[in-house]
């Protein structure tokens, strides 16, 4: 496709004053060379460092480049989906601040778009890319996840979790004023309900580099995106299909009736 079309680029930030200015610049660079109109959102998530002041200055130069700032953290996923709400072009896409993937990878994304509602990067999929660096515990945890979001949700997805996404703007607000994960799993709710309301979506390879830093550590990732996927499920999958008129505690396999089961248990626990 003729890839000189209008875009907004959303990009979450959290206390990222060590990244956010070259994150801004080879944004800024992709979307001066790629595109016909843009505009560049940051949705800043209530940072205590830095950031805001730095983002002052691009958008003191640069109108294209918008700053959306919350002093109540949301989270990541709620500071993407106010901001995703907020977008004027007719292509939104988003992209994490510390640059794991650059924003010309947004090209692999766009080769795509003209039979696809939503495009999706994926860490995964490799195609003819060669594999991405990373530790082997980070690895064996992404392919751990992917093969319990197939299994729960019966979804051909494989790397729901990847920041890297691209939407057509008619699909925006059906699909984000729904979203109700604001932590970990908020890629992954984004996938279940555009699924859910039959949305196109397709999964293509992109390079991805391995960020080393993070600000939480590993067990707590794992704990609050497991947290956060079974509440998922059971909102996405549970309710949807009851609302359906099918029950899965009566009518699905022992499996569905199990998980079911541990669900109901677990939301009362966090109701």
């Amino acid at each position: 496709m003729n890839h000189k079309v209008e875009i907004s680029i959303i990009i979450p930030a959290f206390n990222e004053e060590k990244t956010i200015s070259e994150c801004l610049k080879r944004t800024l660079s992709y979307c001066l060379d790629k595109h016909s109109d843009f505009e560049i959102i940051i949705a800043e998530d209530g940072s205590d460092d830095n950031t805001v002041k730095i983002i002052e200055d691009f958008t003191q130069k640069d109108e294209r480049i918008k700053l959306i700032s919350i002093k109540e953290r949301l989270g990541k996923g709620g500071a993407i989906a106010n901001a995703m709400l907020t977008a004027k072009k007719k292509y939104v896409a988003f992209m994490d601040a510390d640059l794991s993937a650059d924003p010309f990878e947004f090209q692999r994304l766009f080769e795509e778009i003209t039979n696809f509602d939503i495009v999706i990067g994926s860490r995964l999929l490799r195609g003819n890319l060669s594999s991405v660096k990373r530790p082997a515990y980070r690895t064996l945890f992404s392919y751990l996840y992917s093969m319990l979001f197939r299994f729960l949700f019966k979804i051909p997805i494989h790397d729901p979790q990847c920041g890297f996404k691209l939407f057509r703007q008619e699909v925006i607000p059906d699909l984000f004023m729904k979203i109700k994960t604001t932590r970990f799993a908020f890629d992954s709710e984004v996938v279940v309900n555009a699924y859910n309301i039959g949305l196109r979506i397709k999964e293509v390879p992109i390079i991805w580099r391995h960020e080393k830093a993070s600000k939480i550590s590993v067990i707590t990732q794992i704990k609050e995106m497991g947290q956060d996927l079974l509440s998922v499920w059971y909102e996405s999958y549970v309710l949807y299909q009851q609302n359906s008129g099918v029950y899965p505690e009566k009518k699905g396999s022992r499996k569905t009736r199990v998980l079911f089961w541990f669900l109901s248990l677990y939301k009362k626990s966090r109701d």
